[in-house]
């Protein structure tokens, strides 16, 4: 179980993101930061993605392998079926709805969705096996306040995926309903996918929602949603801020956002930050029976489909 050090090393992050010099310097070190071609500056970025994950590690303390054990019993529980997963992109809105859930009650079919999905139009008709939560939006200490939990209890067959470290917040009425993986990350450092090690990837919840899906260990797995369009929908204002509108599911998208204060170098670092994440999914996730459901994904590194019975007809 995480430690109050892992509480008190989350409130002292917090309380230095305040500093305006601090957070300079944690965009300028970031490695989803552009580097601009310095080497000093790749060093400095590896370092601390190696820093970081040792100190995460010292402050949550003992209990990860407990907290693990639910998802290892899951590997291969999939095997000899097909994995659904899907993300909030909209794409995902061309899902059957209808034959998701026929093939879900037929039991050939394991869904695992993502954030904001039970408040989308799609959640009127399926219910997934597996909803993924990782942003900081969806932790327990905001259960009150996000609709999302009020949605959550309403669906007593979902179970919840989170990062381990949630394990002592999640209400003890929910907690049998929730898995736990390891969300460290060893970017640029690690070449795993697997959610029971820290993750050499970069963290999106529909990308974890994959290595989730290849974990269970299913004959196919098909995806929609994993769009990762949402730089089509980046604007620079007059005051040069680069703000991203709206690109999700209906439902859920939590709105335009601001994304300067994540950048260093403007639009430069947002682009090359989207550009890593297509970068990952080819050297990491290329090989394993994986199909694209969108036929116009910018995601070139799976086979499309552009008939499916997941999918509705036409456009």
């Amino acid at each position: 179980m995480t430690t109050k050090q892992f509480d008190r090393f989350e409130e002292g992050k917090r309380s230095l993101e305040k500093n305006s010099a601090f957070r300079t310097f944690e965009r300028w070190s970031s490695p989803h930061t552009h580097p601009g071609g310095s080497v000093v500056r790749l060093i400095v970025q590896k370092l601390r993605v190696l820093v970081t994950f040792v100190i995460r590690r010292m402050a949550s303390g003992p209990g990860r392998k407990g907290a693990l054990s639910g998802l290892k019993a899951l590997a291969n529980s999939a095997v000899g079926k097909e994995v659904l997963v899907i993300a909030s992109g909209p794409s995902a809105s061309r899902v059957n709805a209808r034959a998701v859930a026929k093939a879900q009650g037929e039991g050939s079919l394991v869904v695992i969705a993502t954030n904001y999905f039970l408040s989308s139009p799609l959640a009127s008709t399926i219910t997934p096996d597996y909803l993924v939560w990782s942003d900081s939006v969806f932790h327990p200490s905001r259960a009150q306040s996000n609709p999302s939990w009020h949605e959550l209890e309403t669906r007593p067959s979902v179970t919840v995926m989170a990062p381990w470290t949630w394990r002592n917040k999640v209400p003890t009425s929910m907690r049998e309903r929730f898995v736990f993986f390891d969300d460290d990350t060893l970017e640029t450092w690690s070449r795993n996918i697997s959610p029971l090690r820290p993750r050499g990837y970069q963290g999106t919840t529909g990308v974890k929602a994959l290595s989730l899906a290849i974990h269970l260990g299913a004959r196919t797995i098909s995806v929609i949603g994993l769009d990762l369009s949402y730089f089509k929908n980046f604007t620079v204002d007059h005051d040069n801020r680069v703000l991203r509108h709206p690109t999700h599911l209906a439902g859920t998208d939590s709105g335009t956002q601001n994304l300067s204060h994540n950048t260093v170098s403007g639009l430069a670092d947002a682009l090359y930050s989207t550009a890593n994440q297509f970068l990952y999914l080819r050297h990491l996730f290329a090989g394993y029976p994986i199909v694209n459901l969108d036929p116009e994904s910018l995601v070139d590194t799976f086979d499309k489909v552009s008939d499916h019975p997941f999918l509705k007809k036409g456009k």
